[in-house]
């Protein structure tokens, strides 16, 4: 991992750091995203564009992904709350389980990049009043 990464998960305790690790060697190490660290975020892109963005937080890691609006897992919600205009879901993830569970969607979300067949890119009206009315909510049925 990047020294800076480090630095950024290191006062989040052991799960975080645990599962910002598998994330970090699944996007880096097999999947060939570059990183890179901003305040409070680690972000992966391939061929300059974004893949995932990485928030540790208490007990859990956050996950934005370059997955369609309609991607279904347990473990997507809707990521405006992020701004992001080509990554609208994240994943939360609390356990290593999770994260392995993760792994797929990284996947689908690298290969929409690295195909050019990733085509969301929210308007920035999208994001007008629903980021402060905490709109995420899970995208999956039970």
């Amino acid at each position: 991992m990047i020294p800076e990464a480090n630095t950024l998960i290191a006062e989040f305790g052991p799960m975080v750091n645990e599962i910002a690790q598998l994330i970090y060697d699944r996007l880096v190490g097999d999947l060939g995203c570059a990183p890179y660290v901003k305040t409070i975020y680690i972000g992966f892109e391939h061929g300059g564009e974004m893949v995932a963005a990485l928030y540790p937080r208490a007990g859990a890691v956050e996950v934005a992904l370059a997955l369609p609006e309609a991607a279904e897992s347990p473990l997507l919600i809707d990521a405006t709350h992020l701004t992001w205009r080509t990554m609208p879901v994240a994943a939360i993830l609390t356990s290593r389980d999770e994260a392995e569970r993760a792994v797929p969607l990284l996947e689908e979300a690298l290969n929409r990049v690295a195909q050019g067949t990733h085509d969301v890119n929210r308007a920035p009206e999208h994001f007008i009043g629903r980021v402060k009315r905490g709109n995420s909510r899970p995208r999956s049925t039970p």
